[in-house]
């Protein structure tokens, strides 16, 4: 009886390490397609892409930094412009940025330190250079800014302290 009984352990210890070793790429299979027929393919077409080529599709000029400290922090852009340099740093959690601008120039500085801050910028079109600055320290701030003009172009606005929202309506 010890016999069979080791002799099916190892069977089945076997087998399963066998199936195990089928397959070569595992994961892959279900995100391949008609266009990727091996991860190796995959790969060299990815690794191919050259990034700054593709960075400065919208602008003529122009750079992007990002820097998130912190779990589930979004920054969402959408900019149209001649030159573009925004800054953005987000150190906390659950804090979202969203600009969707369109001008001649466009500078713009934000800082969000703290929990669940909130910013969203829309400018659809102005003839101004934006120039803006916004910085929020502290938990739960709110910064909705809509247009620009003569007295918004160079607008700063800093939130501190806890659960404050700027609503800005320019025309």
């Amino acid at each position: 009886m010890k016999p069979l009984f080791f002799k099916l352990l190892l069977l089945v210890l076997f087998s399963q390490v066998a199936l195990a070793q089928e397959e070569e790429n595992p994961g892959f299979d279900q995100y391949s397609s008609s266009v990727f027929d091996s991860k190796e393919e995959t790969l060299f077409v990815v690794s191919s892409m050259n990034p700054k080529q593709y960075a400065n599709s919208l602008f003529q000029k122009g750079d992007i930094l990002v820097q998130q400290i912190g779990d589930y922090n979004l920054f969402n852009a959408n900019l149209k412009a001649n030159e573009v340099n925004v800054s953005v740093l987000q150190n906390g959690d659950d804090n979202a940025i969203s600009l969707s601008k369109q001008a001649n120039t466009i500078t713009q500085n934000i800082i969000q330190s703290g929990k669940n801050n909130g910013i969203q910028d829309f400018t659809y079109y102005t003839k101004y250079d934006v120039n803006t600055q916004m910085i929020q320290q502290g938990n739960n701030q709110n910064i909705q800014n809509y247009g620009t003009n003569s007295l918004s172009k160079d607008m700063k606005v800093t939130q501190s302290g806890n659960g404050s929202s700027v609503i800005i309506i320019n025309q």
